[in-house]
């Protein structure tokens, strides 16, 4: 979670009461309560656009609702966000955490480029998106060996 109030600096004293809100909105996407999670992170970003957490958070709502293009957005900003060094949460390692976007992002893509008929249409853009994909797969576990996920889609997923 954001830093306790005792050991933020002034210019950053703003993240606090955010902290309540990105608690709040990932117990309503928990919940179901997508629409309402939603527009809290949004309120969060409206307050801190540096915030790479509830975009992330964002993502995985867009791609639970197959909207592939906002959950491809989101990923890719929060994923650039971090390697800018913008992580808020302090109880998670910045590899870690760059290793769970990086597996957001390119599990998102796989999504769906699995859901459309990409590969019908343009066979060369099909390969470049799956290639990225996997790309992302072996970044994501090279950040975090630990990081499971990216384990098993770096031995489901290999470039072409």
């Amino acid at each position: 979670m954001p830093p306790e109030e005792s050991t933020t600096p002034d210019e950053d004293r703003h993240l606090i009461p955010l902290g309540s809100k990105l608690a709040k909105a990932m117990k309503l996407r928990a919940d179901g309560k997508t629409d309402s999670a939603r527009t809290l992170l949004r309120e969060i970003l409206l307050a801190d656009p540096r915030l790479a957490e509830p975009r992330l958070e964002l993502a995985h709502i867009a791609a639970d609702g197959e909207e592939w293009e906002e959950a491809e957005e989101q990923a890719r900003a929060a994923l650039e966000l971090l390697l800018k060094g913008g992580q808020w949460t302090a109880d998670v390692s910045q590899e870690s955490l760059r290793s769970f976007a990086t597996n957001l992002l390119a599990e998102v893509i796989y999504r769906a480029i699995q859901a459309g008929d990409l590969i019908f249409r343009d066979e060369k853009a099909f390969k470049a998106r799956w290639n990225e994909a996997a790309e992302l797969f072996e970044q994501a576990l090279k950040l975090d060996p630990q990081n499971e996920d990216a384990r098993y889609w770096v031995n489901h997923v290999k470039a072409t």
